[in-house]
């Protein structure tokens, strides 16, 4: 019975704070952020998927730190100057006066800002050498639904273990794209 216990507590420690998405460094980023953040961002910001947005909102906080210390931080209301900037020229002035931002997208934007700004200060390369040290630092979780996380790489996308079969068998993947059947392969 001891063991069993035991075991239960070594499992709970090891799946992380439910609804979240990442914690990093006791900071919780829960699946509702990430999931409203990606959802505003979609259709201004093509091609950025689910884990640049989670690897954005891990790193913001180390990246607007440290714009802060170099003089060039970062407003809400510059963060929001900036989507509503992009969202004009992406979906036109109506969609831009309209458009409504929470929390998630206001951090992409305050992280793009900040990244900005450190590009420019006379010590740039100093300046980005302390953001990279501070994320290198720091005590990252991600949830493994959204895939791993690595200073270097961030986000990376998760890989389905080699157990599960996808849809259809485990030939599913080996249906063309126009849906017709492949032929049999014969046997010796």
């Amino acid at each position: 019975m001891a063991g069993a216990v035991a075991a239960v507590a070594l499992l709970a420690g090891c799946s992380g704070q439910p609804g979240a998405a990442a914690v990093v460094d006791g900071r919780t980023i829960s699946t509702a952020e990430l999931a409203r953040a990606d959802e505003e961002l979609k259709p201004i910001f093509q091609g950025a998927g689910t884990n640049d947005v989670l690897g954005v909102l891990i790193n913001e906080p180390f990246a607007t730190e440290v714009a802060a210390e170099r003089g060039v931080g970062v407003s809400d209301e510059q963060a929001l100057d900036l989507l509503r900037s992009v969202t004009e020229q992406a979906l036109g002035a109506e969609a831009a006066a309209d458009a409504e931002f929470g929390e998630g997208a206001l951090a992409v934007a305050r992280y793009s800002l900040a990244v900005t700004g450190l590009r420019d200060v006379p010590d740039a390369q100093d300046a980005m050498l302390e953001y990279q040290e501070k994320i290198s630092a720091a005590d990252v979780e991600v949830n493994p639904r959204f895939g791993d996380y690595t200073p270097e790489t961030g986000v990376t996308a998760p890989v389905a273990p080699s157990w599960i079969v996808p849809e259809g068998g485990r030939d599913a993947a080996a249906v063309p794209e126009d849906g017709s059947t492949p032929a049999p392969t014969p046997a010796p």
